[in-house]
């Protein structure tokens, strides 16, 4: 074989076997997440990449509504755009099944040439193959654009796309799995939450607002996305053990005796044995423990199993401050709210105590009020007046706790106003002479 050819030869060989290890870095890259926003912008800057293009685009079908949909395009910033699925040469691609490969988009009348118009870009070459599924349906489009070497794609690439398209379909169907997954088991979790609560009218809602303290506080604690999601789930079933409490000690008009309080304590460990017999996947396996221990005290001292410090599940002491809030901020069948500022006097002794954690106290201290008060007033925020709540957006509960702790003539007027305005939402006084901003 002459030099010439066999360099010709070697380098082909050299070529192929960059694609196949092109599509397989895809291939596996893909298989590292399950989230389908950070997929589908996975999928777009690898294909990119590996097809040498300018930038690509990928659009999912929606076949209920005949629309072609995407949260994700290079070289474009946009949130979720729709858009009817005969429309462009993506529509053409995602009716017809068939590839489209057009050497320069001005001369195919199906082109739209509105988003080069809008943003200055030149489309010329266009390589569109449809996405692909494992029983042959057709799921989305995935599209490139200009190939850097200006030539346009060519059969090989052609290939190579439709290879890489088709691996991508079984990774968003996957994702979209996982999506629907995630759905049922927080819509189950919600109705067992919403189902507990709906037992008593008058603490209805607890549950819903101790999941939104809690997950402001971890917020503040700057937890991850998969944290706050099974901080959600533990939360919302902290109670769910209250199913196994006899109505007529749950719902006594009055305080409870000492032998009535044992009981209701008893929902704790309810809450753990229920909850350990739900199959939760790896990254719930906790949730258990999470709801049982809202309970527990630093010091040992809470129930239903006495643990002490650490050996309380971070979330269960997370849950602790919310739960407490709630139940000292909310209407009781034998008393209404307690005094905002003992209410916070209280979080201050629980903490210094050794009940519950003193970090969690203090982030929790530093939501804006106005963040509290829409909790608070979950299903009335919409009473409280616009101009108070972006007030509220500004201050922070601790700094409220300084003000409500001065005496009242060494408030300020604007202060004197603020704290006016914030009793005001908490006691949802409807008649209250307000002072002026000014």
């Amino acid at each position: 074989m002459p030099d010439d050819e066999q360099k010709r030869s070697y380098e082909d060989l050299e070529h192929e076997v960059a694609r196949y290890r092109a599509v397989y870095d895809v291939m596996r890259a893909l298989g590292g997440t399950l989230d389908l926003d950070e997929l589908l912008d996975l999928i777009i800057t690898r294909i990119t990449e590996v097809m040498d293009a300018d930038r690509s685009s990928l659009f999912l079908i929606d076949w209920e509504k005949k629309e072609l949909w995407s949260k994700v395009a290079q070289g474009v910033r946009f949130m979720e755009i729709r858009f009817p699925m005969d429309l462009g040469l993506a529509g053409a691609v995602a009716t017809s099944g068939e590839v489209l490969n057009i050497p320069d988009a001005y001369d195919d009348i199906r082109f739209n040439q509105d988003f080069d118009r809008k943003t200055g870009y030149r489309t010329r070459s266009v390589l569109c193959v449809p996405m692909t599924n494992k029983e042959g349906e057709r799921i989305g489009v995935i599209q490139v654009l200009n190939k850097k070497s200006e030539n346009p794609f060519d059969e090989e690439d052609q290939e190579l796309l439709c290879a890489l398209a088709n691996q991508a379909a079984v990774a968003v169907e996957n994702s979209q799995l996982y999506e629907d997954q995630k759905k049922s088991f927080i819509s189950f979790v919600e109705t067992l939450s919403t189902a507990m609560d709906a037992r008593d009218p008058i603490t209805a809602g607890h549950s819903s607002r101790v999941t939104l303290y809690s997950l402001a506080i971890a917020e503040e604690l700057e937890y991850t996305e998969k944290q706050l999601a099974v901080l959600n789930a533990a939360a919302l079933l902290h109670d769910i053990g209250k199913i196994g409490v006899p109505e007529v000690v749950l719902f006594k008009d009055g305080r409870l005796t000492d032998e009535e309080y044992k009981v209701i304590q008893t929902h704790a460990l309810h809450s753990l044995n229920i909850l350990d017999k739900i199959h939760f996947v790896r990254e719930q396996k906790e949730i258990p423990m999470m709801s049982a221990t809202h309970h527990e005290r630093l010091d040992g001292s809470g129930y239903p199993l006495g643990l002490r410090g650490d050996d309380i599940p971070e979330a269960g002491r997370v849950i602790a401050v919310g739960d407490i809030f709630d139940a000292i901020t909310s209407r009781r069948h034998y008393r209404d709210r307690m005094e905002f500022l003992k209410v916070l006097k209280i979080l201050d002794e629980e903490s210094e105590g050794s009940h519950i954690q003193p970090e969690f106290v203090n982030a929790f201290k530093q939501l804006p009020l106005s963040r509290i008060v829409k909790i608070l007033e979950e299903d009335n925020s919409e009473l409280v007046p616009e101009e108070d709540m972006l007030l509220f957006e500004k201050i922070s509960l601790s700094t409220l706790q300084v003000l409500l702790e001065k005496e009242e003539d060494a408030l300020s007027s604007e202060e004197r106003n603020l704290v006016e305005r914030f009793m005001c939402a908490y006691d949802r006084c409807e008649d209250v002479n307000r002072p002026d901003m000014d």
